[in-house]
């Protein structure tokens, strides 16, 4: 006799909570920042209105962070803390470039909408990419209140990610996103250059900013001239200059590049060529980051066919400010032929005398690099020192 038998099997229905994105809930965000390298539980916030984030107020602490190595433990601190179901997460997608075929997608993940309020105010404001469609090139995670790691600031090459840890001064940043951001940004076929635009001249280095009417950085493509940033910090505050600017600039008068050439071979300030810009950009003067020497070269040739390029060796000086003195008086200025074949400009201020039978050495080095870099683009390596 076989005995019937029913099995009761228990209720396995899962009941998500309701998705309503203005209370902090919006499944496609928590998807979004899992692939920022947080897993949030909790509410999170996107894009939300200058009122809005001024409205939840709040102060964050702004300690000068220190550069500290990038850890994968670090990371899984910091990430787990922004991702806990207590801490609530702003986040505002903007980018670097003010216009829209020169820009770079940043986005912030932070504890504070102090903070997140200060970073859309002084990145540029992108056109909103719905999700998940969005994908930043780069990820600044600000854990504001994560007294117990800061204050810090550290980046991972490999994820294109800064991490902020109990502090939100994000001057910092200026540091990182170079090398952060310069493949992206040669992706496009835009060359990012930080530094400061003074009188209609561009100083391709920090220190820069004191007269500055565009300060942190601009970028050049065939799309034409602007500014990286909406607004610009100093002593870890933001000003809001959105209005103050037009988004596409006029090209600089001129541009001036900068090595840090210790022999002092390459001489202290020099007018460059179009295709000896592009030669001393890639050998002596390019930012941390750069690997696609050859699409930097390129849009240097350009940028100087169209303004003047002049060179500034800060090694063959006595001091940085004598240097970055030379370097103001520069523009417009004119010289005649010197060391390695280049048009050298005489300026005022003490300098070095070139190193003892280092010409050859180093003009070899400069060469060699170029040759390595820059594969093909013959007259660029033509324009090199000539011994």
């Amino acid at each position: 006799m076989t005995a019937n038998v029913t099995v009761e099997k228990p209720d396995s229905t899962i009941v998500f909570p309701r998705e309503n994105a203005s209370e902090g809930l919006s499944y496609e965000l928590n998807w979004s920042l899992c692939g920022s390298g947080v897993v949030p539980q909790g509410k999170s916030f996107r894009n939300l209105k200058v009122a809005e984030l001024a409205k939840l107020g709040g102060t964050s602490p702004e300690s000068v962070p220190k550069a500290v190595p990038w850890t994968s433990a670090l990371e899984q601190e910091v990430t787990a803390y922004l991702g806990s179901e207590k801490v609530t997460r702003y986040v505002q997608d903007s980018a670097l470039g003010a216009l829209l075929s020169n820009e770079v997608p940043v986005r912030i993940v932070s504890d504070s909408a102090a903070a997140t309020l200060n970073f859309k105010t002084w990145l540029s404001t992108t056109k909103t990419i719905p999700l998940p469609q969005f994908q930043e090139a780069v990820t600044v995670l600000v854990a504001a209140n994560f007294n117990s790691k800061g204050p810090i600031i550290s980046y991972g090459p490999k994820s294109k990610t800064i991490i902020i840890a109990g502090t939100a001064n994000m001057e910092p940043l200026l540091d990182f996103f170079p090398q952060a951001t310069a493949e992206a940004f040669l992706a496009l076929n835009v060359l990012p250059l930080w530094g400061s635009l003074v009188g209609g001249n561009f100083f391709a280095s920090k220190g820069f900013d004191a007269n500055a009417t565009i300060k942190h950085g601009t970028a050049f493509s065939a799309a034409g001239f602007c500014r990286l940033f909406m607004g610009s910090i100093a002593n870890g505050k933001v000003k809001d200059e959105y209005k103050a600017f037009p988004n596409s600039l006029p090209l600089p008068k001129s541009v001036v590049f900068f090595a840090n050439d210790a022999t002092a071979v390459i001489p202290p300030a020099a007018k460059l060529t179009a295709a000896q810009a592009a030669f001393y950009y890639v050998a002596a003067c390019s930012p941390p980051g750069v690997a696609n020497f050859s699409a930097a070269a390129r849009l240097v040739t350009d940028l100087g066919a169209k303004s003047e390029v002049y060179l500034v060796n800060r090694g063959a000086f006595a001091t940085a400010a004598a240097a970055d003195a030379a370097a103001l008086a520069l523009p417009g200025k004119k010289g005649s032929a010197g060391a390695l074949g280049l048009e050298v400009v005489s300026v005022e201020g003490e300098t070095k005398a070139p190193a003892a039978g280092a010409a050859a050495t180093t003009a070899k080095a400069l060469q060699t690099a170029v040759e390595t870099r820059c594969k093909g683009l013959d007259a660029i390596i033509a324009a090199g020192p000539k011994i």
